[in-house]
């Protein structure tokens, strides 16, 4: 019976505050253009705030409008375009909708490529962005190819110790442990965690994440003890520092019920899962994958617990 863990994975968007401010329209900066700017900046923070508040659909909504009017004042091919194009395929992205955003994302890569570079940060964040929908599709190899060439690329042009670099490789521990090269997986996550403990300090959120992924891969190997130690402990610092409603805490719930469940503990499992479940339906809907792979969780560890072995679902964050 396979039941994919729920990962961190660092999926970079742009969602800028200063958005529309620093670009200027091909027209001239005319008072109706200038005032097309502030309205876009208008509409990017409401979509900002729609996507914060997990209002996923009408952020999606919004976002599609900032497209056609920044394809319109900006052009096709300007970075703002590109970047607004990029926030609409993460969102695609959040939703579930990962065929969509796949295909955004290659878009924006392709043009990206061609205005700014190869190696441009810009242009690695749209290839990371596309290996996470390559993930969630389930084409691991696919995934693993893309990571490993932004992480190249970031290593030699930041370093081995920056942000950007340690996402990457987070990314590709992920990956990995999807493939099913759990060992290469836990080396990568021991690295980027004590690196992270380092810069970071042990209660921050990517620390945490950190810890989630190692933890998955644990869990994968049959290591439930060890994983259920990890999740008990990144679900308490998470509740702590990111408060009991943070996203991150129900992902550690939905993690920690599967690992319970693994050890036959059915009880405290479908607590978690139940919390996990209605917490992702409020914020992401019914139809989410989470939240339907979290709903399909709870029947099958209740008919567990009670002694009836449900078929297996086999459905993928």
């Amino acid at each position: 019976m396979h039941k994919r863990l729920l990962y961190i994975v660092v999926l970079h968007v742009g969602l800028l505050p200063g958005f529309g401010l620093r670009a200027q329209p091909q027209k001239g900066d005319t008072a109706h253009e200038t005032g097309r700017l502030l309205a876009l900046h208008q509409h990017y923070q409401k979509a900002a705030a729609m996507s914060a508040q997990g209002r996923l659909v009408e952020a999606e909504a919004e976002l599609r409008k900032i497209v056609s009017t920044c394809r319109e004042v900006f052009g096709k091919d300007h970075p703002d375009t590109l970047v607004s194009r990029s926030d609409l395929a993460a969102t695609l992205a959040e939703e579930g909708k990962y065929a969509e955003a796949e295909k955004e994302n290659r878009a924006v890569l392709i043009m990206r490529e061609q205005v700014l570079g190869k190696e441009h940060p810009d242009t690695l964040l749209s290839r990371n962005n596309l290996a996470a929908t390559l993930q969630e599709q389930g084409r691991h190899a696919e995934a693993v190819r893309e990571y490993r060439a932004v992480l190249a690329i970031r290593q030699r042009a930041l370093g081995a110790e920056h942000s950007d670099t340690l996402d990457s490789r987070n990314n590709l521990a992920t990956a990995l442990n999807d493939q099913g090269r759990h060992a290469e997986a836990e080396k990568e996550h021991r690295a980027v965690l004590a690196l992270r403990e380092r810069l970071l300090g042990a209660k921050h959120p990517k620390t945490l994440a950190s810890r989630n992924n190692l933890a998955a891969v644990l869990q994968e190997q049959g290591r439930a003890a060890e994983a259920e130690q990890e999740h008990r402990t990144v679900l308490a610092l998470r509740e702590k520092v990111l408060g009991a409603k943070h996203p991150d805490v129900f992902m550690s719930c939905f993690n920690l019920a599967l690992c319970l469940e693994a050890q036959s503990k059915y009880r405290e499992a479908l607590v978690f899962m139940q919390r996990a479940q209605a917490a992702f339906k409020k914020s992401l809907g019914a139809g989410h994958p989470y939240t339907r792979s979290a709903a399909e969780s709870s029947v099958r560890i209740a008919a567990e617990g009670n002694g009836t072995q449900l078929k297996s679902i086999d459905r993928g964050f």
